[in-house]
């Protein structure tokens, strides 16, 4: 039974194939895809490879070196050159003739993929993080043909992303963003003022910031206290707090002035899921009875990484 597939700007022709199996070691096994959208997937993989082999191909996809010709042969018949030389350690490598080296191709999934994660970063507007999104994807965007941009404005409005709980204003906080940015990504130390929640003054000292973290659609940085000199041993250790960016009156990095993140340290054990910001302390396991009528909701979504769900007898 053979079907027939169109993929747009992705394919500038038809392709014609039906489903494939193939024998895998003794017994019998369908690839992981049906041929034609098989072809999809090796035309985007070629696009991204300056060349492969046929045992890498078949390897990627599940699937027989012998199978592997015939998806070679679909794709040229959709109109697509193809390539083959030989590598310097005798092997056939296959690229679409049009590919250059250093050249990056988009398959459609891709681009609406680019444009679903630029809109994720709407809600930093203000900062760095939202500017470099936007200049990759300017610059993304800009590479391809005139009608292909086109089509990407088309895509960008099938994707929506709606903050919850309100977004944070962080235009007034470049240099402040620019400073624990720097201190994050070469582990220099921060000078740094800040006035907590609630908290009648601002209190200033030096920080180690070990990462950020985007949460709730506000920008976190978990930071400790530098270690402290040998002159100043008796200075007690803290451990990792979590600060709010927008709290920060001050942050700019220290010249000479280095830290190691400790190999324990993991971002993740300060943001508890649904629970939010954690304080550090002992952990308990805790049992949480749900009715029937609220399983389905609660099963929906993912609140913890521990946890562990059990139907329990009626439906809850």
């Amino acid at each position: 039974m053979n079907s027939r597939r169109e993929d747009g700007p992705l394919l500038s022709g038809r392709l014609s194939v039906g489903r494939a199996r193939v024998k895998v070691g003794s017994g019998r096994k369908e690839g992981t895809y049906k041929q034609a959208a098989r072809v999809v997937r090796l035309l985007d993989a070629l696009r991204r490879h300056v060349g492969l082999t046929m045992a890498e191909i078949a390897a990627r996809f599940e699937i027989t070196e012998r199978q592997v010709r015939r998806d070679l042969v679909a794709v040229e018949e959709a109109g697509y050159v193809l390539d083959r030389t030989i590598d310097d350690t005798g092997r056939a490598r296959v690229r679409i003739a049009d590919i250059r080296p250093g050249t990056i191709q988009l398959g459609v999934r891709e681009r609406f993929t680019l444009l679903a994660v630029r809109r994720v970063f709407d809600v930093l507007r203000g900062t760095a993080f939202f500017e470099d999104v936007e200049s990759i994807y300017d610059k993304l965007a800009g590479a391809l043909p005139e009608a292909e941009q086109k089509d990407l404005q088309m895509l960008g409005g099938r994707f929506v992303f709606l903050p919850d709980r309100g977004t944070k204003d962080y235009r007034r906080k470049a240099d402040v963003l620019d400073g624990l940015l720097t201190g994050i990504m070469y582990r220099r130390v921060v000078r740094y003022s800040y006035r907590a929640s609630g908290a009648p003054a601002v209190r200033g000292g030096e920080m180690a910031p070990y990462a950020l973290a985007l949460y709730r659609n506000g920008i976190y940085v978990v930071a400790d206290r530098p270690e402290p000199e040998a002159a100043d041993r008796k200075t007690p250790p803290f451990s990792p707090t979590v600060y709010a960016v927008e709290r920060f009156q001050k942050a700019e990095c220290l010249r000479g002035r280095t830290f190691e993140v400790p190999k324990t340290f993991g971002v993740e054990d300060y943001f508890e899921g649904a629970f939010g910001v954690t304080r550090g302390g002992p952990r308990r396991r805790v049992v949480v009875d749900f009715r029937p009528e609220a399983a389905e909701a609660v099963t929906a979504r993912a609140w913890h990484r521990s946890q562990k769900l059990t139907r329990r007898p009626g439906g809850g």
